[in-house]
């Protein structure tokens, strides 16, 4: 296909825009925090680091602009902005024309942060214009699944922001269809630029590509009202080529018009969208009880995970933490108990007065606890001080997680400070079936079914297949496909799987309730589970990635799994390895598929290390080293006070990148073992351990 195909405009929109509005970025991974941002320009320590990088981002000239991109990654290759600079250097490139240097640096960025809808169309429609197909198929179609439920990025004020979306979809959309017809996968190629049309109509571009996908298709009738459309609107290069084509159609069999005439009678429209199936409801809740008569090990097991218990009412047999009535954190709470009741006091930091909170609610009950007071209003409010039998004692929580903040300031906990409230802070993830009174309703009307993770959280709404069970029907109803409730999760696509982990196991800053106010599920029309609105990665603060671009915390523990080959090729997903109700949950804490030999979580898709492993691993079989977690799966990720394993999966330990950003910005499995060693060991182990080698 001829590439008429211009530089967008939106491609140069993260360079375009001012510095003050483009970088603020959101810097709480965990509670609703407005207003609480920096600018990128903050998290860089280095006075001179800061002065160069400032002058990158204010350069407009492209050519000076990729010079100095390329001497800042240089001069600062451990930089906390590398991932900027170098896609400042691959859109600079872009508008040079430089399509390979724009491909690679835009590879090195992606690399750092692969979740970047902007670049990722910009590297779509490059490599399918230079017959990229592979990339621009993956870039494609990943641009497109980031934007679905995108929310405003900080850059781009919240009424823009669909425009600039639809525009970066056409692109994509785009360069999908191009790619498709390349390959010859018509049907595809006509569904992709149709969607581009569909979002950019007056896109002559796409429509002329249209008319080559369908006349390559052997259907030359419908693409000439598509040549004819473009000959006329569009001037220039393409309207010519539009000419030149039609004429073609019209030469290809004997007519009794003349070639004006055949042009005049063609007339373009847009196909009417095939109608979106109609969703029904997704049905009613039975609640877990009506679980039990029938899938009663799997009920019993349940009950005792961790999540069964992540939100219960106060009972004092299930407290974990030590109310012993000493003052704790250096004097600034105590904790008790009175005629049976545990309370948590909080010491004013101004009057040192004393402040007493009752414990009316506990949250979570295996490596930590926290506890929440309601209020006469019916606010439920977490306190700040949280028992972790980690540490064997008591903590700010929140104080580890967020540095200073409202909620953390325990000299100053008053109300229910932001990130405090259990309805809109926690009870997304934490109980079941929660909604409002309404859309617009206040968090403290929030009611749930059911504290902690429910059977239909996961599985979905099942009071229709309660009841015919209990009428002597064997199943009840159920799509074919598995979707339908109750979920049986063997017959269910990857994407709809992990979708229902990630309601809780991915970033939980948007939770925005339904029309009808339903929260953590959907009331008005299937799925049942949420896809709830997403930040983009890019404004979050430095300080949740690595220097390497992986994530630090276990908030980000989806997103990281979505990274893996495992998901993205493999089709692996939570229930590959985790069951929600195993046979020994207190041995089990982690829920694991296969508790008593990890190695078969790898080895149930990879059959061929199972003989002779240590070939693969270069360690002694049975050996730590020769787990497959050890290498792959490295404890890396911040989680409840504990280093938790890595779910990006990674292919292999990656010495390049621990010996560019160092062990601390870059954690290392081989080093994590090997603590007598250091990066020159490594980088040369690696090396010699190379395939062919």
């Amino acid at each position: 296909m001829t590439r008429y195909r211009k530089l967008n405009p939106l491609w140069l929109l993260p360079l375009l825009v001012s510095p003050a509005a483009a970088q603020q970025v959101d810097t709480a991974n965990g509670p609703n925090s407005p207003g609480r941002t920096r600018s990128i320009f903050d998290e860089i320590q280095d006075s001179q680091e800061r002065g160069l990088f400032k002058e990158l981002w204010n350069t407009e000239d492209p050519r000076q602009g990729r010079q100095r991109a390329v001497d800042f990654v240089e001069r600062y290759p451990r930089s906390v902005v590398l991932r900027d600079a170098y896609e400042q250097a691959a859109r600079a490139s872009a508008v040079l024309g430089d399509d390979n240097g724009a491909l690679e640096w835009g590879k090195r960025a992606l690399r750092l942060l692969p979740e970047n809808p902007f670049l990722l169309t910009m590297m779509a429609d490059l490599a399918a214009r230079h017959g990229q197909r592979q990339l621009a198929e993956t870039s494609g179609r990943q641009a497109l699944r980031y934007l679905e439920r995108a929310l405003a990025p900080a850059a781009i004020p919240p009424d823009a922001w669909p425009q600039v979306r639809d525009g970066l979809r056409d692109m994509a959309d785009f360069a999908l269809g191009r790619t498709a017809e390349e390959e010859g996968r018509y049907a595809d190629a006509e569904r992709w630029l149709l969607d581009a049309l569909r979002l950019k109509p007056h896109d002559y571009v796409a429509l002329y590509a249209l008319g080559v996908e369908r006349n390559a298709g052997k259907d030359p009738d419908s693409a000439a009202p598509c040549f004819a459309e473009v000959m006329n609107a569009a001037s220039g290069a393409l309207g010519e080529a539009a000419r030149r084509s039609l004429h073609q159609v019209y030469a290809a069999k004997t007519r009794s018009q003349t070639f004006d005439e055949f042009a005049a009678s063609q007339h373009w429209s847009m196909p009417a969208a095939a109608p979106a199936p109609r969703a029904s409801p997704p049905g009613a809740y039975a609640g877990s009880a009506a679980c039990g008569p029938c899938h009663a090990a799997e009920f019993r097991n349940w009950k005792a995970t961790g999540m069964a218990k992540m939100f219960r009412p106060y009972s004092a047999g299930d407290v974990m933490g030590r109310f012993s009535g000493e003052e704790i954190l250096g004097g600034s709470a105590r904790t008790g108990a009175e005629n049976g009741q545990r309370f948590i006091e909080l010491r004013d930091a101004d009057s040192g007065k004393w402040t007493r909170y009752r414990v009316d609610a506990l949250i979570g009950s295996k490596w930590q606890q926290a506890y929440a007071s309601k209020f006469p209003d019916g606010r439920l409010v977490v306190l700040p001080i949280q028992y972790s039998k980690v540490e064997g004692g008591w903590v700010n929580y929140w104080k580890i997680v967020d540095g200073s903040s409202e909620r953390s300031d325990i000299g100053h906990f008053q109300g229910a400070p932001d990130g405090a409230l259990y309805q809109r802070d926690c009870a997304p993830c934490h109980t079941s079936q929660l909604r409002y009174d309404g859309a617009g309703a206040s968090p403290v009307t929030a009611q749930f079914r059911e504290g902690g993770i429910d059977c239909e959280m996961c599985h979905g709404p099942s009071q229709a297949h309660a009841d015919a069970m209990r009428g002597g029907s064997h199943a009840g109803p159920r799509a074919i496909s598995g979707a339908q409730p109750p979920v049986d999760f063997r017959k269910i696509s990857a994407g709809q799987s992990v979708a229902i982990c990630e309601q809780c196991h991915m970033q939980s800053l948007a939770h925005e309730p339904e029309a009808g106010g339903a929260v953590n599920y959907s009331r008005t029309a299937a799925p049942f589970y949420r896809a709830y609105s997403i930040h983009l990665l890019s404004d979050y603060a430095r300080k949740v990635f690595y220097g390497d671009g992986r994530f630090r915390a276990t908030t980000f523990i989806g997103e990281a799994f979505e990274r893996s080959r495992c998901f993205r090729e493999g089709g692996a997903t939570c229930v590959s390895c985790h069951n929600l109700h195993p046979d020994d949950p207190a041995r089990n804490q982690k829920s694991l598929k296969f508790a008593p030999d990890s190695d078969e979580m790898c080895l149930q898709c990879h059959q061929s290390l199972r003989d002779r492993p240590e070939r693969h691993t270069r360690h002694a079989p049975a050996s730590e080293a020769s787990r497959c977690v050890s290498c792959h799966m490295p404890r890396n990720m911040d989680a409840l006070m504990f280093r938790a394993r890595s779910h990006q999966i990674d292919e292999i330990p990656d010495a390049a990148m621990t010996a560019r950003f160092g062990e601390p910005d870059s954690p290392n499995a081989c080093l994590a073992c090997h603590r007598d060693k250091n990066v020159r060991w490594l980088v040369d182990g690696m090396a010699a351990r190379r395939p062919g080698r």
